[in-house]
């Protein structure tokens, strides 16, 4: 009897293992990242943990995202350009093909990588999304972006095939480019495009903190804010003594514009809506921040250079410039870079007007701004050449032509505003994320919560948003996550993305992410290979067989 009991009992433990082999219970699945070798499984930009280890925080060092957006402006469209490799990524059409050319010339890129820029000739604003940050549309929802975008590779976006360049969406509709996100008019019914470069079109153009839109227009002397979720226009604001033809927002939310032959320079403080004026006694054409609260503006035919301290709304200086100089950029180290187009060059000056190195960079340029790496772009109107400028060396590194729509000509570049958003990110405001992708190794996971710590100091925010995807490469919509709480919009799949925001609105202290744990949902329970039922059956089966030995033996 002992014999067939310790025998039932291990069959009875047998079952146990086997069943449980059969349909194991899953645990949720989670990840803590916390030290430094976490965080560099993500993309960290304008963000570090060099100067703290096992912590993020933002970088000393200005920063923006590694795109420019290149106004081409005769053939009405916007390319976007990959810093580091030169190549084009997308051309967007900036209008109707069977209206007038738009005239596309001032750009600024908004804090999430995606770009606001002005039609001069049909005065709209319209907003592009950054297709590799997950800011497009899947309007149709079959899960895939239609949009402008380098389908064979070879790093020129044409329109030779018809495939690389999608058409404008129908203002009804808005579906065939799902990258282009708002058109906005400006004084007009929707709808209504002019054809008037020198009227409502918007000439200054910029970004502010709460990642909003100014828009001036030259014509009416008159700035448009625009909401930058909807396109809404919030309100406008006058400046009967200013023709806007640039724009910049500094770190305590003045907006500045230049103010052509106006001879001015706006100071607008949109908390009350006040306008004052400065006069640098010398036309005012491009303008530039740089990190120590100054306002550098270039001359045009004046050949003059001005700095203006933004603080105390005073003219520092005015020294002698270069003939018809246009579109200005300060870099890092608060060198001054100034585009003067007859002369085919770029100056780079040092903090106080001093000139340090004259850089030729082809026919005729017009605008200069300055990447994640720190360095120069200028961009030519007259030969379909940007140029990449190293100021370690002050020659050029890169130059890419950007061929014209039907992969012959060229297409011509008038811009001189922000076109990488290095103003926006590192002066404007100071911003910084890191973006990291985590594999559950489940296929179907479903997510429960996402839960962080952090330090954040008066006026300053960490967010964070996650997406899914079955696969890594096709990803759903973005959810802002509120930290331990459930996800509730995030569809189950075996990857989730996680993008934490550092931002610094007000002040010069920084937030810090101190870890970040992502978790799926408590419960998650696998599909079992046998019926539940296999433990008992399993169990008694084993007792019978044993009973049935016992009795043939006796």
């Amino acid at each position: 009897m002992k014999r067939i009991i310790s025998k039932a009992i291990t069959l009875l433990l047998v079952g146990i293992i086997v069943s449980s082999m059969a349909y194991p219970a899953v645990a949720a699945l989670s990840r803590t990242y916390t030290l430094d070798a976490d965080f560099d499984e993500g993309t960290l930009v304008g963000v570090e943990h060099t100067s703290v280890a096992d912590q993020l925080q933002l970088s000393k060092t200005p920063s923006a995202l590694p795109f420019i957006w290149i106004p081409n402006s005769n053939e009405g469209t916007v390319s976007k350009v990959n810093t580091e490799t030169g190549q084009e990524l997308g051309r967007y059409r900036t209008g109707p093909q069977d209206k007038a050319q738009g005239s596309p010339s001032r750009t600024t890129v908004d804090l999430s990588g995606n770009v606001w820029f002005g039609n001069r000739a049909t005065g709209t604003v319209v907003k592009i999304g950054l297709y590799e940050a997950g800011q497009c549309e899947d309007r149709n929802s079959d899960g895939v972006i239609q949009t402008s975008q380098d389908i064979n590779g070879d790093g020129d976006i044409t329109n030779q095939y018809g495939t690389e360049i999608l058409a404008w969406p129908s203002y009804a509709s808005f579906s065939n480019d799902e990258c282009v996100l708002k058109e906005v008019f400006l004084g007009v019914s929707a709808g209504t495009y002019e054809n008037n470069e020198w009227g409502i079109g918007p000439r200054g153009i910029a970004i502010d903190s709460s990642n909003n839109v100014w828009a001036g227009s030259n014509g009416q002397q008159k700035y448009y804010y625009i909401n930058g979720v909807t396109g809404a226009i919030i309100k406008t604001i006058n400046t009967p003594n200013n023709k806007p033809y640039g724009a910049v927002v500094d770190k305590l939310g003045i907006l500045w514009s230049s103010g052509q032959d106006s001879n001015t320079v706006a100071r607008i403080d949109p908390s009350t809506d006040a306008v004052s004026y400065i006069y640098p006694g010398h036309f005012v054409y491009g303008i530039g921040l740089d990190t120590d609260n100054h306002l550098f503006v270039s001359g045009w035919e004046s050949s003059k250079l001005s700095r203006i301290n933004v603080l105390s709304a005073s003219k520092d200086w005015t020294k002698i410039g270069k003939y018809q100089s246009r579109g200005v950029a300060v870099t890092p180290d608060n060198d001054v870079w100034v585009a003067t187009s007859p002369s085919n060059i770029v100056t780079r000056y040092d903090h106080d007007g001093v000139e340090k190195a004259v850089i030729n960079v082809g026919n005729y340029p017009t605008g200069v701004s300055v990447d994640n790496a720190g360095k120069v772009w200028a961009v030519n109107l007259n030969d379909g050449y940007i140029k990449r400028i190293n100021p370690a060396t002050d020659t050029i590194d890169l130059s890419k032509l950007i061929k014209g729509i039907t992969g012959s000509g060229i297409a011509q570049h008038y811009g001189y505003s922000d076109m990488t958003g290095y103003i926006s990110r590192s002066i404007t405001t100071k911003i910084g994320t890191w973006t990291v992708d985590y594999d559950s190794g489940a296929a179907g996971t479903t997510w429960g919560k996402v839960s962080w710590n952090g330090y954040t100091p008066p006026g300053t925010s960490i967010t964070v948003k996650v997406r899914s995807s079955p696969d890594g490469t096709t990803w759903g919509g973005w959810e802002t996550a509120s930290s331990g709480v459930s996800l509730s919009s995030t569809s189950a799949g075996q990857y989730l993305q996680v993008q934490t925001t550092l931002q610094i609105v007000s002040g010069d202290v920084s937030p810090i992410l101190y870890d970040l744990t992502v978790a799926s949902s408590d419960g998650t329970t696998a599909i079992p290979e046998f019926p539940t039922i296999a433990l008992p059956i399993l169990s008694v089966i084993g007792l019978m067989a044993l009973m049935y030995n016992r009795r043939r033996e006796e």
